[in-house]
């Protein structure tokens, strides 16, 4: 209806939350507008376990399709293979919500400093709290900024890091190139990012896909948090992600050709996610266990998305790149 800007799906969430007497959430973000939503859908700090990136084997499928080695992580194998034997770079990691992800690099031994910004303070102070519990306070800090205004003063890292921020960029035509400047001549812009469709549109191919390995699955692997049954995977409305959270997804499908226009691609992974993560949403809890029939269930489902990838191509990737100056002279490694 009307290019998916409102569903049926719409409706039928509506109608549950009329009948929990639930609407608060909703007109709450009705009153609620655009930048000052983002803030306020980004103001939560507890992790979900109920999706695709809380599961364990997952992580190691990342890693294997990242690094080649299920038990390496990507910024361990980025710090030895592209920043090795630099102790003492300096790195900014955009969007870095509660810091989770900038713990793994500054625990790598190769930044004397990494910064993270984001716009949501909740966040920023979990995350500084985190790094002190981790005794990484030294090298890990933490800031409320506009990114706009840095490149406008000036600022120039080393590395800089994208992890799962840049598809919340818009008017990447003006963005990439701003971000390029806060690089240092011969630096890297480290990037694992989703590149999939906007607004989170999935495919038709990819739904059948994924729908398809939901259909596999028992009754009790698909109960979400809330004790229903997830049937089917349903494309979300355009609204509905709007209402959420304006800056989802915004331009995520223009991301990949921007990268690679903007920058010099020194090595890029991509590692699927377009079945599993839209399978997986809001009942990956039930697949944590490790035991070894979640396990086995969990690479029959890995297979699945393998076979489909060559069709549907992969929504999720790994990538070291360079600013485009020919006089840069590169990093070690």
């Amino acid at each position: 209806m009307l290019n998916n800007l409102v569903n049926r799906h719409d409706a039928d969430r509506l109608l549950r939350k009329v009948r929990k007497l639930d609407l608060d959430p909703v007109l709450a973000k009705l009153r609620v507008r655009g930048g000052a939503r983002v803030v306020q859908h980004w103001s939560q700090v507890d992790p979900s376990l109920t999706e695709w990136w809380a599961i364990p084997s997952v992580i190691k499928r990342w890693n294997l399709l990242m690094t080649g080695d299920a038990d390496t992580s990507f910024p361990e194998y980025v710090a030895a293979k592209h920043f090795a034997p630099r102790t003492d770079l300096r790195g900014l990691s955009l969007g870095c919500g509660t810091g989770g992800n900038e713990l793994l690099w500054a625990k790598t031994g190769a930044f004397s400093l990494l910064e993270g910004v984001d716009v949501a303070p909740e966040r920023i102070d979990f995350a500084t709290r985190a790094a002190a519990e981790e005794g990484l306070a030294d090298v890990l800090r933490f800031r409320v900024t506009d990114v706009n205004r840095m490149t406008a003063d000036g600022e120039r890292f080393d590395v800089l890091l994208g992890l799962q921020s840049l598809h919340h960029f818009d008017h990447l035509d003006e963005t990439l190139p701003r971000l390029s400047r806060l690089i240092e001549p011969g630096g890297a812009f480290v990037v694992d990012e989703f590149v999939g469709p906007t607004r989170f549109q999935w495919t038709d191919a990819q739904l059948d896909a994924a729908n398809m390995l939901l259909a596999q699955l028992p009754e009790e692997r698909r109960r979400l948090a809330d004790g229903r049954i997830k049937h089917r995977v349903v494309r979300p409305s355009r609204l509905a992600m709007v209402l959420d959270d304006p800056s989802e997804a915004v331009d995520a499908a223009a991301l990949l050709p921007g990268l690679r226009r903007e920058f010099e691609v020194v090595e890029e992974r991509p590692y699927g996610g377009t079945v599993l993560h839209i399978a997986f949403s809001g009942i990956a809890h039930n697949f944590r266990d490790g035991e070894p029939e979640t396990v086995a269930l969990l690479e029959r489902c890995f297979a699945v998305e393998d076979a489909a990838l060559p069709e549907v191509g992969h929504d999720f990737v790994a990538m070291v790149c360079r600013p485009r100056v020919t006089e840069a002279k590169d990093l070690p490694g």
